[in-house]
């Protein structure tokens, strides 16, 4: 803001605006001689920002020069005024490009401003004539409804659904609506809980299954069902690390997230006791072959992958009917057992190679359903067979001789 001086009138207040009008992606600057009855710059300055909002409502701002004939020229006609209004983009389908060039104009990538286009393209196909200014859950209802009768998944309905919400509330700040939009909704939908780990029933027909896929297979989900390891552990096992004499397995080295051999997840090495079926399952790997050799290699040879050893898993659990799950479950699963089976807990801590054995007892020890059951038969069986033992309560020690009394509360000492 300054003041004009043009020599033969007093100084006029002049104000510089930037307005972002109603349907642009870029604010515009005006510069407006402030009335003649505003002398001070605060009340100039109070002008101006009714101005701008004036400019962003869109209406029609005041004319630039007041008393010149040329005022009369730019001051649209209420006709042209309403004509102005009518073009305003007011249909969610009129305001889709310019949301989107927004988005790009914002840093977008291509392929992002695509996506969205895409997604977009749903609630087009049912509410593109709604006027943006009065979409809300009522359209996002008709989405949902439409796309779900269409089949598409509860994630594609989501994000649909969460982009027309990002969209709406981008309209408010582009002043292509009044008001903030409600909150959508979105689908929900009642997840089945799954297990963490199978039971005994489970794992024995996975097994079988894997069997029947290949010798690879048994032995993978072996490893990860009946020595705990982790998949990163059992793709960096090699032939040396089995002895199959001491039914033993050396846990020394693990593929770490970013491809790397490193030591296990705690930094130290353990050895793990091999199950009759396992030393069977391990023997043609280990026969014969290099000791610095992976013990089970990948397709084309080589170590294998975490994709490689999911897949495998995927394939026998897609031949049993079990919903895929991760080599992870696997691990659970043998804990689990163990513990079932009569382990004792220190001992299952140290095959999973844990340091505290609260993380054994909290996040690998699971029910499989049963666990009512066992702990009512094993109370039985640890006091079955035990004599009955006549007990006089008269003849029971006494804590205290009767008629003595402590010395502390028959004298007591005042406190002086």
């Amino acid at each position: 803001m300054h003041e004009r001086k043009d020599g033969t009138r007093a100084p006029r207040l002049q104000v510089v605006i930037y307005a972002l009008a109603p349907g642009k992606l870029k604010a515009e600057r005006y510069r407006y001689n402030a009335p003649r009855s505003i002398t001070s710059k605060s009340a100039a300055l109070r002008w101006g920002e009714q101005v701008r909002r004036e400019i962003e409502a869109g209406r029609p701002p005041p004319p630039r020069r007041e008393g010149e004939a040329k005022a009369a020229e730019r001051k649209p006609a209420d006709g042209a005024a309403d004509a102005a209004e009518q073009k305003r983009p007011k249909t969610i389908r009129e305001v889709l490009e310019i949301y989107l060039a927004d988005c790009a104009g914002r840093g977008n990538t291509a392929s992002t401003v695509d996506a969205k286009r895409t997604k977009l393209t749903h609630v087009l196909a049912v509410v593109g004539d709604v006027e943006v200014a009065e979409a809300g859950e009522l359209e996002a209802s008709r989405v949902r409804s439409d796309m779900k009768a269409k089949g598409y998944g509860t994630t594609t309905i989501n994000t649909t659904i969460s982009m027309f919400a990002t969209m709406l509330a981008r309209c408010r700040v582009l002043r292509l609506r009044p008001t903030q939009p409600e909150k959508l909704e979105k689908v929900k939908e009642r997840k089945i809980a799954t297990p963490k780990a199978y039971d005994d029933p489970t794992f024995e027909a996975l097994l079988v299954a894997a069997t029947k896929l290949s010798s690879a297979h048994r032995a993978t989900v072996l490893v990860c069902g009946e020595a705990a390891l982790r998949v990163g552990e059992l793709i960096g096992l090699e032939v040396r690390d089995v002895n199959l004499e001491a039914r033993t397995l050396r846990v020394e080295r693990a593929l770490n997230d970013d491809g790397e051999i490193t030591p296990p997840k705690n930094g130290e090495a353990r050895t793990v006791g091999l199950t009759e079926r396992l030393v069977d399952a391990l023997r043609p790997f280990v026969d014969g072959r290099p000791p610095t050799a992976p013990l089970l290699e990948g397709r084309f040879g080589g170590r294998l992958t975490r994709g490689g050893v999911r897949d495998r898993l995927a394939r026998a659990q897609a031949a049993v009917g079990l919903p895929q799950k991760g080599p992870h479950v696997l691990r659970h699963t043998c804990a689990t057992s163990a513990l079932k089976g009569g382990a004792d807990v220190v001992a299952v801590q140290k095959m999973l190679g844990h340091r505290q054995l609260a993380t054994t007892v909290e996040a690998y020890l699971h029910d499989t359903g049963d666990s009512m059951e066992r702990a009512t038969q094993a109370l039985v069986k640890a006091r079955c067979g035990i004599a009955a033992v006549g007990t006089n309560l008269t003849q029971a020690p006494k804590t205290r001789r009767s008629g003595v009394v402590r010395k502390s509360r028959q004298n007591p000492v005042k406190a002086l």
